[in-house]
């Protein structure tokens, strides 16, 4: 983290980076304290540690989404600007980013989410060189955690599913 405005909410993303979750330090108690999640701590540059930890996701293995069903969602949100492109491979890491689609704009595979963490990441990317993303995914009583310690910037977004969810996983809108 860097700059002197450091954020004073209790939960928020650094500019930019939206697959960055960090919450201030009495929040992360309550994390650590009910939810199987791995937290980090947050430093400045100059200052060292700050007392807000940033949630870091699991990031599961198989696919979220149907590739095509991402190339609809795509072309229905970018088609007019970039015609039948849907992504790039990254020249740097050589992996394929999507061109970035919602969190709630294609329907997620169940069968991808198992995994006992109750914050996880997409495998798929999104987005362009250091623009780039994952997709997160909160358990609900994660996420109405969140909603609650910040209701102006974090709201609920039901996720829908390709087969019946067993997972309880839920979206940040």
């Amino acid at each position: 983290m860097q700059g002197s405005k450091f954020p004073t909410a209790d939960v928020w993303m650094p500019n930019w980076l939206f697959d960055v979750v960090c919450v201030s330090a009495c929040v992360a108690e309550e994390v650590r304290g009910q939810f199987n999640v791995t937290l980090r701590e947050v430093r400045k540059p100059r200052t060292g540690p700050t007392g807000a930890q940033q949630l870091i996701p699991v990031r599961t293995r198989g696919a979220w989404y149907r590739p095509a069903d991402l190339e609809d969602a795509i072309h229905s949100r970018h088609g007019q600007l970039s015609g039948d492109r849907t992504g790039g491979t990254c020249a740097g890491c050589g992996r394929w980013k999507w061109l970035p689609v919602m969190v709630g704009d294609v329907p997620v595979q169940a069968s991808a989410l198992s995994t006992s963490s109750d914050v996880i990441a997409s495998p798929e990317s999104f987005g362009d060189g250091l623009m780039s993303f994952r997709h997160l995914l909160f358990r609900r009583p994660l996420a109405e955690l969140l909603v609650a310690k910040n209701p102006r910037s974090w709201s609920l977004l039901e996720v829908r599913y390709q087969t019946p969810p067993e997972s309880g996983m839920t979206g940040r809108a």
